[in-house]
């Protein structure tokens, strides 16, 4: 008898197959667009709201629509599809739609340039992000650039802040010219708080002595970690127009007078007028922020490096530097007391050969230490301005009159007073890096106001070498006033007489024949130079355009033509000065 089965059998199902149906589609994706932000451009006044839908591949896709089109679906897709949105017309219209609809849950605004956003202490804009924050649902951007404009400075980062303690700052206190540096880029923030103008410094010297090095370390705060990253001489003015405005309320660093070639001061001397007056000529008609007249002003600390003193420039092409350039730029040599290098703080134990080989070998561990960590502590140094407050200003402008005080300056004119000021701001950016911990033991204040007073005094043994030019120059005119008979306007005749004189209110104001003028001061011209820019520079020349200042070897600007005798004269007219 046979056993039975242990398993019960059951037999293999069969899969039914599925019948496919060539007819049948596959239900297409709903498009998705979505409105994220409403955006306004500051520099152009001009605002866009925000869409998004996606490429054929996923992408996110972003376009910004005019306010005044972003109403019109159609221009809305074709936007986004210009932007390789994957979108159709058909299937696309009826989303479009409803995201124009929506609220947009995102408020931006670009603001016009980069700095202290609208002149307040709260927020500071950098090209590339934001440092601080404004309360509210408005979130604040970087300037919005104008596609197609390239950026002539760019700021990166790298690093930490205590490498940069560590191995930039602890090396830079063994040089009084590093240390200078370093406070410009601390001072930039700075004079907008204080109410103070924009100014300069000429780092000047030889080849190989380390001015390069000294401005990468301030460079090296702000986001520029090597030589390649500093601006130059080889962009043109307008570029440095543009540049100037992208370091609004920081530090300019520009390399390389020496490019400018032979006619070097008549390219710089417009050029300090024009940084210290912190407006672009050109209006920003060309600038990759803005189109508008607003957002073409700065704030900022400017560094030039050359190897002559500006003062040697004007010297070559037979002139003078004018009266108002030194307070707006001093030259300070690049080396102190004869050293070979910018260091001049000698550890103990080395011999003068010894101590030149450290100094080279340190130039090159500071740029190497540059170059990895930049970039890193400015953001922290503008984060502790801002939690000062409203403390700020008082705790700046105390730094600022401890310096000057300490220069025990007396019987100096207003000159000297304004570019002590100016170091004073330098001084306080350091002070206040210190306090916020930024600049750590064995940094001390007094050997920083030590080192920044040493660099002002030798900057006024340069610019002093006018001052006897100018003193001579002020004594031939008085000389000449005197000696030169000068009958009331309607009296003079303008073929005969040298010039008349004149009563406007309280003042007496002559005029000179040009070529008269120029007569009295024969082959000193410097002289000329000097005495026409200190008559500007007080106020007492009258000029056709007031906009025109000193520049190059000529006098041609400080020439106007009054009528005299039924004609118009060249003259030179000025109100007399009081003082000598």
């Amino acid at each position: 008898m046979p056993s039975k089965a242990l398993v019960v059998y059951k037999p293999r199902r069969v899969p039914k197959r599925k019948t496919i149906n060539p007819n049948w589609r596959r239900v297409p994706r709903q498009p998705s667009v979505i409105k994220t932000a409403r955006v306004v451009d500051e520099a152009t006044n001009t605002a866009y709201d925000r869409f998004e839908a996606q490429s054929d591949l996923g992408e996110p896709v972003t376009a910004d629509v005019p306010s005044e089109e972003s109403e019109k679906p159609a221009k809305v897709l074709a936007e986004l599809r210009k932007h390789n949105a994957g979108l159709t017309n058909k299937a696309s219209l009826d989303a479009v739609d409803a995201a124009i609809e929506t609220r947009p849950p995102r408020y931006l605004r670009h603001a016009a340039q980069p700095g202290w956003y609208r002149g307040e202490q709260n927020l500071f804009v950098r090209p590339t992000h934001v440092v601080g924050a404004i309360p509210g649902i408005v979130e604040v951007l970087p300037p919005r650039p104008q596609p197609g404009k390239k950026r002539q400075i760019v700021f990166t980062s790298a690093g930490t802040v205590e490498g940069w303690q560590k191995d930039v700052a602890r090396r830079a206190r063994w040089s009084t010219r590093a240390t200078l540096m370093l406070g410009a880029a601390f001072a930039g923030p700075l004079l907008r708080v204080l109410g103070m103008q924009s100014f300069g410094i000429n780092l000047y010297g030889k080849t190989k002595v380390g001015k390069s090095t000294a401005q990468i370390v301030g460079g090296s705060i702000i986001g520029l970690g090597n030589e390649r990253a500093l601006p130059s001489f080889k962009a043109t003015i307008v570029g440095l127009d543009q540049i100037a405005i992208t370091c609004n309320d920081i530090v300019l660093f520009i390399n390389e007078a020496g490019l400018l070639g032979r006619d070097a001061y008549n390219k710089i001397s417009p050029m300090i007028y024009g940084f210290s007056e912190g407006k672009d000529k050109t209006r920003a008609d060309v600038s990759m922020y803005a189109s508008d007249v607003a957002a073409s002003g700065w704030s900022l600390v400017y560094v030039l490096s050359s190897e002559h003193a500006v003062e040697a420039l004007a010297m070559r092409d037979g002139t003078t530097r004018q009266g108002g350039e030194e307070p707006r730029c001093l030259d300070v040599p690049a080396v102190h007391s004869g050293n070979a290098t910018i260091f001049d703080h000698r550890p103990p134990g080395l011999t003068d050969e010894g101590f030149t080989r450290w100094a080279h070998r340190q130039m090159a561990k500071i740029r190497e230490a540059c170059e990895a960590n930049h970039g890193v502590v400015f953001d922290a140094y503008l984060r502790g301005l801002i939690d000062l407050g409203d403390k700020l200003k008082d705790r700046a402008r105390y730094y600022v009159d401890e310096f000057v005080a300490s220069l025990f300056l007396k019987d100096v004119d207003g000159a000297v007073n304004h570019a002590a000021r100016n170091f004073g701001a330098i001084y306080a950016g350091i002070c206040l890096a210190i306090d916020m911990g930024l600049l750590p033991s064995p940094w001390r204040k007094r050997a920083a106001r030590k080192a920044v007073k040493g660099c002002f005094r030798d900057g006024l043994k340069v610019s002093r070498l006018r001052d006897t030019v100018l003193e001579e120059a002020k004594a031939i005119l008085h000389q000449r006033l005197s000696d030169t008979p000068l009958p009331r306007k309607q009296d003079a005749h303008s073929k005969t007489d040298a010039g008349f004189r004149m009563a406007e209110g309280p003042h007496e104001v002559v005029a000179i024949r040009s070529t008269e003028f120029v007569r009295w001061f024969g082959t000193k011209r410097a002289h000329l130079h000097a005495v026409l820019a200190w008559l500007n520079e007080q106020g007492a020349l009258v000029k056709t355009d007031a906009g025109k200042y000193p520049a190059g070897r000529g006098y041609e600007w400080a020439v106007t033509t009054p009528r005299w005798s039924n004609a118009k004269v060249k003259c030179i007219v000025f109100t007399v000065p009081t003082s000598k």
